[in-house]
């Protein structure tokens, strides 16, 4: 079993940097660096699982703030078994958005930006979700998903098969 401690006897040491005498190109290096790229953080929507009090629903809440309803997904599997909720969003603010000032032409901003984010979260659903009844709602940026059980009663039962035997020299 390993075990995550922090020793406060012996701190573990701050790593060596580089100085811009040695290496001029330390400044530029996170640019050109592949594996920079890939220690950026991914935006994801804040989720939070939990089942109701009675245990017969599951239910799952996604803050996606900015996004609109139409640009939601939720997905299932072909076998009923993974939800995916995805979610991809444009947002576009060109340099001639300028308007009028009080009869006379603003100041024109030369700059535009666009942002854009996507997301992507799956959940294996239980073995007693009632799929045929998921129900989501969108209100303020909160996207809610309901996934109802059906109970255990509902599970496939342990069952016993018979084997036969064909084989003709073997007769009981």
């Amino acid at each position: 079993m390993d075990l995550f401690a922090l020793d406060l006897f012996n701190p573990p040491a701050a790593p060596q940097r580089r100085s811009r005498a040695t290496d001029p190109w330390a400044l530029w290096r996170p640019m050109t660096d592949p594996s920079w790229a890939h220690s950026m953080s991914v935006w994801q929507p804040h989720s939070t699982v939990s089942r109701s009090e009675d245990g017969k629903m599951l239910n799952i809440r996604f803050e996606t703030p900015g996004f609109p309803r139409d640009r939601l997904n939720i997905e299932l599997s072909d076998d009923q078994s993974v939800l995916t909720v995805s979610g991809s969003m444009r947002k576009e603010t060109k340099a001639d958005d300028a308007g009028e000032v009080g009869g006379s032409q603003a100041q024109r901003n030369p700059w535009s930006s666009v942002e854009e984010r996507q997301f992507s979260q799956s959940y294996r659903l239980p073995r007693d979700a009632d799929v045929e009844s998921i129900k989501a709602d969108y209100e303020h940026g909160v996207l809610a998903i309901a996934v109802p059980s059906k109970g255990s009663e509902a599970l496939p039962q342990k069952r016993t098969i018979a084997i036969e035997n064909k084989d003709p020299q073997v007769t009981e």
